[in-house]
């Protein structure tokens, strides 16, 4: 295995079980003791996890910073990707939708259909990657924000970022969270919270996109209430089910895509 697949392998598995020994990861990865070794202090030394006793833990943000989107982004990849499909499947010739920096909006760069589109967003990645899929500039235009490129995460935020925002209307917003309760969308950075509220603003419709992990989870920032949302697109999970339908009975239309039969089409 080349080192970039264990160390998304790595990834991968302290996204379900946050701590991973060495020996651990010898039996899951089948490499030495050495080469584990070395992988854990490459990617301790990117800062997507941190030094354990006999390990690795993963990196926890300080209260105003972000896990790494490279963390992030394998965490429920399957669940990403379906929600992602879903939403891109909303779209009709012609529309303007609005895309935050997510790891699951991410996904929509190999989800969009071959229809004519405007996206705007302000994460690099995500114009970069729709650059690099879809190079027929005829149905797909890109429109990438200014601002402060903010650490490991690939978003350009603050003052600038939302002023450009401001001056667009879209049809669609395709927003990650950071959680979901009855109370609101919730996530991690006041930076993010601030630029995210200005696309809501700017948009007829917002769909939030989040998988079962979120349910029911605070993060740090508010970014407003349920009824600033019309629709959550979230994978369906037996333990969510109460807190669905209470989202449902607070006016929030709820789409819970199966996954497997997703990931089979």
């Amino acid at each position: 295995m080349i080192p970039l697949a264990r160390h998304e392998q790595i990834l991968s598995i302290l996204g379900e079980h946050d701590v991973l020994s060495v020996t651990d990861a010898v039996a899951r990865l089948g490499a030495s003791p050495a080469t584990i070794r070395r992988d854990f202090h490459h990617l301790a030394e990117r800062g997507l996890v941190v030094r354990a006793r006999g390990g690795v833990k993963v990196a926890r943000p300080e209260p105003d910073d972000m896990v790494p989107f490279a963390l992030r982004e394998v965490r429920f990849a399957d669940e990403k990707k379906a929600l992602a499909r879903h939403a891109a499947g909303l779209l009709a010739p012609g529309d303007t939708v609005l895309v935050d920096g997510g790891t699951t909006t991410f996904m929509l760069a190999a989800a969009l259909p071959p229809i004519s589109l405007r996206v705007i967003t302000n994460s690099v990645r995500l114009a970069a990657a729709l650059e690099e899929l879809v190079p027929d500039r005829a149905r797909l235009e890109i429109y990438l924000t200014g601002g402060f490129l903010y650490p490991n995460s690939g978003l350009l935020l603050g003052p600038s970022a939302q002023a450009s925002l401001a001056q667009y209307h879209a049809h669609w917003a395709f927003l990650s969270v950071g959680g979901i309760t009855a109370e609101g969308i919730y996530n991690t950075s006041e930076w993010v919270v601030e630029t995210e509220r200005v696309m809501m603003a700017s948009a007829d419709r917002v769909a939030i996109l989040a998988d079962h992990s979120k349910i029911g989870r605070h993060a740090m920032c508010r970014v407003a209430g349920l009824d600033r949302i019309g629709l959550l697109i979230t994978d369906a999970w037996p333990a969510n089910r109460e807190a669905l339908e209470e989202y449902r009975a607070g006016g929030v239309e709820v789409v819970e895509v199966d996954v497997y039969q997703s990931v089979m089409e």
